[in-house]
């Protein structure tokens, strides 16, 4: 690999066919995909992850804090 080659930009680069997606296409392509589906049971797990790791968190500052406090008695 040459490092001293000069990086080409968007701009600079020379336009190949087939390089170039008409604005027309690309939303065509996207009026077709499936609009993604939210799992209740998806949400739960990441709300019961959630939940647990700030007990986690929690508990740690207050382990951290009875220590302290013994350390100063």
């Amino acid at each position: 690999m040459n490092f001293r080659e000069r990086a080409e930009t968007n701009e600079q680069r020379p336009v190949r066919q087939g390089d170039a997606v008409s604005q027309v296409d690309a939303t065509d392509k996207l009026s077709e995909l499936e609009e993604p589906r939210t799992s209740l049971f998806a949400v739960g797990w990441l709300a019961i992850a959630a939940i647990s790791m700030v007990g986690w968190i929690y508990a740690l500052g207050w382990l951290a804090w009875r220590l302290v406090d013994w350390l100063w008695s």
